[in-house]
């Protein structure tokens, strides 16, 4: 009967905490999702998060918490190409290209057998 007793606390125990909502981890920062405090969309104040390619879907892109699809646009600013770390856009000030990775944050990694030496 204890033993009974005890695993339905322990259940009941694990239950609760299951339900316990955690963060999603994939959402844009604070920052980003603030409504009704749109800035103007600028080339500086955009960022890349995500590039979506794949057969059978229509390439995409996760631009400053947004989705837009190729052909889409950013303000003012048309997704014109996607690759697998970047996307151009092409707007009447000119062409702008996001990175992934920025190429000043890029670092380069020893090789494998480099690293054994």
């Amino acid at each position: 009967m204890s033993r009974t007793f005890a695993f339905f606390c322990l259940l009941a125990t694990v239950s609760a905490g299951a339900q316990t909502v955690l963060p999603d981890p994939t959402r844009p920062p604070p920052g980003l999702q603030a409504a009704g405090t749109a800035d103007p969309v600028t080339p500086e104040t955009l960022v890349l998060q995500s590039v979506l390619l794949g057969p059978g879907r229509t390439p995409a892109a996760v631009i400053s918490g947004k989705l837009v699809a190729l052909g889409g646009s950013v303000g003012d600013a048309r997704l014109a190409r996607i690759t697998p770390h970047s996307v151009r856009l092409d707007s009447s000030q000119g062409t702008t290209t996001l990175t992934l990775v920025p190429e000043g944050q890029k670092t380069k990694r020893a090789s494998r057998t480099e690293s054994l030496k």
